[in-house]
C-alpha cells in the first residue's frame, strides 16, 4: 500500500507539472472558463432552435456533460503525452494493469475540471429566470458522478487511442456526440427510439435524466451510467494490452 501512494502521489505531482493548463494567465482562463462556458451556449442555443421544453435544465445538462468530457479529454491527453514520451509503454509493458497510473493521469483533470464545472453551473444559476435553488443542489450531487464517468470514459478513450494513430481520436468522437447521445440538447424520452437506444451504450445519459427523474428512478439511472463507464474502461484496457501485446510479439514496433 506505502509503494502504491507514493507512486500515485509521484503520478499526480509530474501530472501536474506537464499540465499546460496553467502555463499563462489566457491559457488558464481560455481553458477553464471561456471554452466550456461557449461549449454549453452552443448548446442551449442549438436547444432553443429545436424548441427544447427546458432551456434551464439543458444548461445544467450541458455543464454536466461539459464536466465528464473535459476530465475525459485531459485523461486522454496526458496518456497521449505519456505516450509520445515513451512512459505509458515502459508503464504497462511492466504491468498488466496499474491503477495508481491511471488515478495519477485522472488526478489532475479531475480537479481542473471541477473548478471548471463549478464555474458553468454557476453561470446557469445565475443566469436561469427561477433561481431554483433545489434544482442546483441536485445537479450538485450529481456533479461527482459526472467526474467519476469522465474519469472511466477517459480510460476507455485513452486506451483505444493507443492502438490507433491518432491517440486523440477517441476524446474528439467523446466531446462531439456525449451531448447528443446523452439527451442534452433535447431529452432523449422526446428523442426516436434508435437514438435513445444508442443514448444507453453511453455513459452520462442516465445522470442528464436524473435531472428531472423521481426521486426513486435516481438510483438505478446513476448505477447503469457507472457500470457502462467501467465497461468502456474495460474496453480501454483490453485495447491497451492487446497493443502491448502485438508490441511483444514485434507486429508494432512504433511508440505506444
Amino acid at each position: 500500500m506505502g509503494l502504491f501512494i507514493r507512486r500515485l502521489a509521484s503520478g499526480v505531482r509530474v501530472t501536474w507539472a506537464s499540465s499546460t493548463a496553467f502555463a499563462t494567465l489566457g491559457t488558464a482562463v481560455v481553458t477553464l472558463l471561456v471554452l466550456p462556458l461557449l461549449s454549453i451556449a452552443y448548446d442551449v442555443l442549438l436547444g432553443a432552435d429545436l424548441s427544447a421544453p427546458d432551456l434551464v435544465r439543458t444548461g445544467y445538462a450541458a455543464a454536466l456533460v461539459a464536466l465528464a468530457s473535459s476530465v475525459c479529454a485531459g485523461v486522454v491527453g496526458t496518456a497521449a503525452t505519456d505516450r509520445n514520451l515513451g512512459v505509458f509503454q515502459e508503464v504497462h509493458t511492466r504491468r498488466r494493469a496499474d491503477p495508481a497510473y491511471w488515478l495519477a493521469v485522472a488526478a489532475v483533470p479531475a480537479l481542473l475540471a471541477a473548478a471548471t464545472g463549478a464555474a458553468a453551473i454557476g453561470a446557469v444559476f445565475v443566469l436561469s429566470p427561477a433561481h431554483d435553488a433545489a434544482m442546483l443542489g441536485r445537479v450538485v450531487a450529481l456533479a461527482p458522478i459526472a467526474v467519476v464517468c469522465g474519469l472511466l470514459l477517459g480510460v476507455g478513450a485513452a486506451g483505444i487511442g493507443v492502438d490507433l494513430p491518432d491517440p486523440y481520436l477517441g476524446a474528439t468522437i467523446v466531446s462531439t456526440f456525449l451531448p447528443l447521445l446523452t439527451g442534452v440538447i433535447v431529452p432523449l424520452s422526446l428523442c426516436p427510439a434508435w437514438l435513445r437506444a444508442l443514448g444507453t451504450l453511453l455513459p452520462m445519459s442516465g445522470t442528464v435524466t436524473a435531472l428531472d427523474a423521481g426521486a426513486d428512478a435516481v438510483g438505478p439511472l446513476l448505477a447503469r451510467d457507472l457500470l457502462v463507464a467501467l465497461a468502456w474502461a474495460g474496453v480501454g484496457l483490453g485495447a491497451t494490452r492487446h497493443a502491448v501485446a502485438r508490441l511483444r510479439a514485434g507486429l508494432r514496433r512504433d511508440v505506444l
